[in-house]
């Protein structure tokens, strides 16, 4: 087992799973355009399976960021009141939410509505239209800034709960005591597998913060979850520990929600059986990345990641706008799909960490990024929460 940290030391794993994270939400991403089901753009070349391959991330990816949210969220926390806490989230998070949804989105579903035949216009109009008053009335799209606006509403929760120690040391003392022995794999599975049978089938997912009723639930119990154990050795050496087993469920728990995947039985979301291997998978897997990131690479500090965390935060809030305007302009090309992907790929990669270097270099737009202002004469050091 690793030795303990300082409560006050940096956790350089949470700052590598958020780097991983974002890697594998690129080719995610880019793996829509050819997805056998609706998207923002779509390339010609579809392959039916994506729709199996999507499974190896889908059930662990959004939950396991949630979660290091909550954990980041408990250790920014450590000498900062409950006010401070929601004055800094509220600087960092509030000012790239507000700047993605008038400048970064409209591009997207300006394209999207002109690959789908809504709009015939120019990008000024539907920029107009969307903000107009019949704009609002059928809704702003988000797109993938409904990830920011959720974090910008579990942060405020859990300020609600910093407000009160009591309340935060009882959640702690219930958190630490789902996560000791065999409740680890079994307690957060028995939650992740109940909510999903209830739920899910007749509320699915829609990103939209009113209503999305399954998604927070999940979402915000495993925020909740990273926010109660973050400072908690005893919680990372149960994680640690379990790591093996974990690996090992979650080895089996993928090909059987495949396999589910592709002979569903039961209800609408694929039934019980497949409703539990998917909980199995997610958590499983969420288990074994904490646990060997915990044992491996808690310390693994550097100029590269001090690099990566800077960047991970602006490279999200341009990838997809830089993808989708790129998958619009390649698709006449009718391009062999390796082709296409390789360059998809690259383009929003490197298009995504240009967009970091020029808008790091430039003080009063490092904020509507999500940079820390730049301290006069010295370079400013910002991460993403």
């Amino acid at each position: 087992m690793s030795e303990p940290a300082s409560p006050l030391a940096r956790r350089a794993d949470i700052d590598w799973i958020r780097v991983a994270a974002f890697g594998i939400l690129i080719l995610y991403h880019v793996g829509l355009v050819y997805a056998p089901w609706d998207w923002h753009v779509h390339s010609p070349h579809t392959f039916e399976w994506l729709r199996y391959a999507a499974l190896v991330t889908n059930p662990w990816r959004l939950t396991l960021l949630f979660l290091v949210s909550g954990v980041a969220l408990r250790f920014m926390s450590r000498r900062r009141s409950a006010g401070q806490v929601l004055r800094a989230r509220a600087e960092r998070l509030l000012p790239p939410f507000l700047f993605g949804v008038l400048v970064l989105v409209p591009p997207q579903s300006f394209t999207e509505a002109l690959e789908k035949g809504w709009w015939d216009g120019s990008f000024v109009g539907w920029w107009l239209h969307e903000f107009s008053p019949a704009g609002f009335a059928d809704g702003i799209p988000l797109n993938h800034l409904w990830f920011v606006e959720y974090i910008m509403v579990y942060s405020l929760a859990a300020v609600l709960l910093l407000a009160s120690p009591r309340l935060v040391e009882a959640l702690q003392a219930a958190f630490e005591w789902v996560i000791r022995g065999p409740q680890l794999m079994l307690a957060p599975i028995i939650y992740l597998a109940v909510t999903r049978q209830l739920m899910f089938g007749h509320l699915g997912i829609s990103n939209h913060l009113n209503g999305d009723w399954y998604n927070h639930a999940m979402s915000f119990g495993v925020f909740l979850l990273g926010f109660a154990i973050a400072p908690s050795e005893k919680a990372w050496a149960q994680l640690e520990r379990w790591r093996w087993p974990a690996l090992a469920v979650a080895v089996v728990a993928l090909p059987a929600l495949i396999w589910l995947e592709a002979h569903p039985v039961g209800a609408a979301g694929g039934g019980l059986p497949k409703n539990l291997a998917f909980a199995v998978d997610q958590w499983a897997t969420i288990c074994a990345v904490l646990g060997f990131a915990s044992r491996h690479i808690r310390g693994a500090e550097g100029p590269v990641l001090r690099y990566l965390t800077d960047a991970v935060f602006p490279c999200y809030l341009a990838h997809q706008t830089i993808l989708v305007i790129a998958a619009h302009h390649l698709k006449p090309l009718d391009l062999p799909a390796g082709t296409e992907a390789a360059l998809l790929v690259s383009i929003t990669l490197g298009g995504s960490l240009l967009v970091y270097e020029i808008v790091r270099r430039i003080g009063p737009i490092r904020p509507l990024w999500g940079l820390k202002p730049r301290a006069r004469g010295t370079p400013a050091a910002a991460k993403i929460a």
